[in-house]
């Protein structure tokens, strides 16, 4: 429904307006009709919309541009043996030995047996952290468009044509410079993990196989093996195409330093004129959302950056950063609130002493979340937001001791029809006998029989990175037998997320604590 939502508006436009108060008009057809200080005369249609003074912060949804959605239910994993040197060595023919165990099995299970319940759980957890777009779709049987996220691997916008292509794992040089380069023409994106290690490692040479594709509309992810020299060839050969774009590199500061113990020099991509977003990776070595992986580079920044970045360029790797590299394929419609920007908003309490709009938004946790609006719809917020903004057939939810509502289950669709306590029961079933729900998964995708991407085809997701899978078991394709489906991954940045983070020892980690008393 088209209402008015009133409090302070941090627009993350290009002149980083901020409106105090002021209002942003959602029109019923999921876009920002205008932004206007609080006073002026409404937009034509909005005489009689409802309005709401959410008494915060209303800023665009976060975008979260790197993840791996099919292990966000698994636990931090204390994975032994790092620093690994590049991501080939904690997984394939050395990988740890409960690798296999601890990720490959229980995600697979998960994401074969409870589909609907693991897309949604993790789709939730990333919404209660103020994710309104997120990358990182498992390959699935049929295309999944995001039940409440924009799932920016799917997302048809804005011609109902998928314009982005993604790759986890490398593609042979052949296929990025024959088939990948050429569909870079300012229409499409490619985000591609590059180079993911340390510096000095093999994984530089990944780089040099992308160079056709140093283009407008390449995402690089990780980018950790990259130096100064990498970045400033990257930076110039987008710009000989097009001098007024920028490449994009995406930080993962958590994952890199949990597993590598190094992280993106993003300094020296930010000197050379790089674009530099967040993304929070995957939960087995990431943060829980991207609201998380705000703070851990908010600590790097001032503990080991020198405070290159500021408040507002930090908050911009969430917000209008992602937004920018996204337009590309999509044109302007996420990262900034403007007119006609997609309604994906974020209502956030004030509670810096301060009363800063950028302070508010990196020291937020997820109990300072009061609204979160996906294509001007409310999934998640306040009981009292949530009715004021229309929601409809919500589910109550505890996050961080207080009271919200969660909207997950779209009646009329076949395919989406779990509420949230039907999402936590369809977990523990498959928990409660992970093998009999193996079996039970394989029996209905041989049963089918038809094409996997039949739009009636039985949903089941796939893993987009590397399988790890050791034994007998493996070779047969077999669930070993006493296989342990951990519980989901709590939701929120809890005691035993920062006991996990303590014992792992990694000073640039220690930090993250201090952000959640």
């Amino acid at each position: 429904m088209a209402l008015v939502l009133r409090g302070t508006v941090v627009t993350c436009d290009e002149d980083h307006r901020i409106l105090d108060p002021g209002d942003v008009y959602v029109g019923d057809d999921g876009r920002v009709a205008a932004v206007r200080a609080a006073g002026q005369a409404p937009p034509t249609g909005f005489a009689q919309a409802p309005s709401t003074d959410t008494g915060g912060l209303i800023l665009p949804g976060l975008i979260d541009l790197h993840n791996h959605l099919l292990y966000n239910t698994l636990p931090l994993w204390e994975a032994p043996g790092v620093p690994y040197q590049h991501h080939d060595r904690w997984v394939g023919e050395k990988h740890p030995p409960d690798y296999s165990t601890s990720v490959t099995w229980p995600a697979k299970v998960l994401g074969q047996a409870a589909p609907e319940a693991l897309l949604k759980y993790v789709e939730v957890k990333a919404l209660i952290g103020g994710t309104t777009a997120i990358q990182g779709a498992p390959l699935s049987t049929r295309p999944v468009d995001g039940w409440l996220l924009r799932i920016i691997d799917n997302e048809k916008l804005p011609a109902g044509a998928d314009m982005v292509m993604t790759a986890a794992l490398q593609l042979d040089a052949e296929v990025l410079r024959e088939e990948r380069a050429p569909k870079l023409d300012g229409t499409r994106l490619l985000i591609y993990h590059v180079a993911e290690g340390r510096v000095g490692t093999i994984v530089r040479r990944e780089f040099e196989d992308l160079e056709p594709c140093l283009r407008p509309g390449l995402i690089g992810v990780h980018a950790t093996a990259l130096t100064a020299a990498d970045f400033k060839k990257w930076q110039s050969a987008v710009t000989a195409v097009d001098a007024a774009e920028k490449a994009t590199v995406v930080w993962s500061p958590f994952s890199n330093h949990w597993l590598y113990h190094e992280t993106t020099d993003v300094v020296e991509a930010d000197k050379k004129g790089l674009r530099i977003a967040l993304g929070s990776d995957w939960s087995p070595s990431g943060t829980k959302n991207v609201l998380g992986e705000l703070k851990v580079a908010d600590a790097v920044n001032r503990h080991e950056l020198g405070g290159r970045f500021s408040d507002r360029e930090l908050c911009d790797m969430v917000t209008a950063n992602p937004g920018d590299a996204l337009a590309t394929a999509w044109g302007p419609h996420v990262g900034r609130l403007r007119r006609g920007s997609a309604a994906d908003l974020l209502v956030l309490e004030h509670h810096t002493p301060a009363q800063d709009a950028y302070r508010n938004l990196i020291d937020a946790t997820e109990r300072h979340i009061r609204l979160v609006m996906v294509r001007g719809r409310p999934f998640y917020g306040t009981p009292s937001l949530m009715k004021a903004t229309g929601a409809e057939d919500t589910d109550a939810i505890t996050v961080a001791g207080s009271r919200r509502r969660v909207a997950v289950r779209e009646p009329g669709r076949t395919d989406a029809a779990l509420d949230w306590p039907g999402v936590r029961r369809a977990l523990e079933k498959v928990r409660g006998d992970p093998v009999a729900a193996w079996r039970a998964s394989q029996d209905a995708l041989a049963d089918w029989g038809g094409p996997l991407d039949d739009p009636e085809a039985p949903l089941a997701l796939f893993g987009d990175m590397p399988e790890g899978d050791t034994g007998a078991f493996a070779a047969a394709g077999e669930v070993p037998l006493d296989l342990v489906v951990p519980r989901p991954d709590p939701l929120t940045h809890d005691a035993a997320f920062f006991s996990a983070v303590a014992r792992a020892g990694v000073p640039q980690l220690q930090h993250l604590a201090d952000y959640y008393p």
